[in-house]
């Protein structure tokens, strides 16, 4: 019997001009406001992104700080770095940061880790593609022992030479919380499940697309072999991020979601967006995708979730049937308003959620 599909909610703190006054204030306020609305209609995870300098595309190079603001908004959402930039974040603050969010949500933490989807975010920091890699292996390695022993014995390196030292606070969640890595190109699954950690895609990739890549993920990640894990136990989950939009009638709910889809992959004047596609094969190659498809074709690939709830219990099926584990909508991107989030949320907690739920219970009857 497949297990139930989960629902979660992400954000990047997608800001698109022109802005107000306190525009920043705004949408953080908003973020706050539609995690706490997340949780009273049932959503299982709020995930956040890290992002640097991308203005207008995402405005949160903070997601344990904000993450920390939500964990005293709620009580049981799952909290989730989608992901946290383990190049340019020490490990030992890596480690104290994410266990104080654990500490303060008691034991909510989903840890995703990625070394930066583009070297526009990372070369600041002084991380090139040369390196990215090894100081991205080095530093998890490192993050897990510190949350894995009492006394940290120290490590030397590569990149780091760190001390023996106690790392505090203690994680709540022993011996360290559920590990994800991102997954912009399909080729990253089969690189997730060596690892023995759950993956987040994203629909920029259709069901089709990605419907092998999950198969080969199971395959790998079920195959016994521990010999690449990263952590001490494996978390085998596929989740798979999509822009959405949930309305009333159907036909706005679609064309506010593919809106909302092509903005957020590139179709917009937004000028930094040429050198945010780096590992997606350029804007130009994300943009055309997306304009060969008319938006009832965006819908049927599964690349953008929208419409009335029948429609979208019947888009997210189509995905738990294609092995996803996780559903997660980003409600408020582009031009999609705090408005169209939180209807979004309500409605899918009211009518989609509950779906799934009953259709649980049923099977295991």
């Amino acid at each position: 019997m497949r297990d139930p599909v989960k629902f979660g909610l992400m954000t990047q703190l997608q800001m698109p001009r022109p802005w107000g006054d306190n525009a920043e204030v705004v949408s953080y306020q908003a973020m706050l406001d539609q995690a706490s609305a997340g949780e009273a209609a049932g959503f299982d995870y709020f995930w956040l992104t890290e992002m640097h300098f991308f203005e207008e595309i995402g405005h949160s190079p903070c997601p344990d700080m904000l993450l920390s603001a939500v964990s005293q908004r709620t009580s049981h959402i799952r909290l989730g770095f989608a992901v946290m930039l383990v190049t340019i974040n020490h490990p030992f603050h890596i480690a104290e940061r994410v266990a104080t969010l654990d500490v303060l949500s008691n034991g909510r933490v989903e840890f995703g880790m990625g070394r930066g989807s583009t070297p526009y975010m990372v070369d600041a920091f002084g991380v090139t593609p040369n390196t990215s890699r090894s100081i991205a292996s080095e530093a998890v390695q490192c993050v897990i022992k510190m949350w894995g022993h009492d006394e940290f014995p120290g490590h030397q390196g590569r990149h780091f030479n760190l001390p023996a030292r106690h790392v505090l606070p203690r994680m709540v969640q022993k011996p360290h919380p559920p590990l994800w890595i991102a997954a912009s190109n399909l080729a990253t699954y089969e690189h997730a499940a060596r690892q023995g950690v759950g993956v987040i895609g994203v629909t920029r990739n259709s069901i089709e697309e990605t419907r092998s890549a999950i198969r080969t993920y199971r395959e790998i990640i079920r195959s016994g072999d521990r010999s690449g894990w990263i952590g001490k136990f494996a978390n085998e989950n596929v989740g798979a991020f999509a822009l959405t939009c949930c309305h009333e009638d159907d036909r706005i709910g679609r064309d506010l979601a593919c809106a909302a889809s092509r903005w957020y992959n590139g179709d917009n004047d937004v000028g930094l967006n040429r050198v945010r596609f780096a590992t997606a094969g350029g804007k130009d190659a994300v943009v055309a995708k997306f304009r060969a498809r008319t938006n009832d074709q965006l819908i049927e690939d599964g690349m953008a979730i929208g419409g009335n709830p029948d429609s979208i219990c019947r888009q997210v099926e189509q995905w738990a049937n294609a092995g996803l584990d996780q559903m997660i909508f980003v409600v408020q991107a582009g031009r999609l308003t705090h408005a169209d989030a939180v209807r979004s949320i309500e409605l899918i907690g009211r009518h989609v959620i509950p779906r799934f739920a009953s259709r649980s219970t049923a099977a295991a009857e």
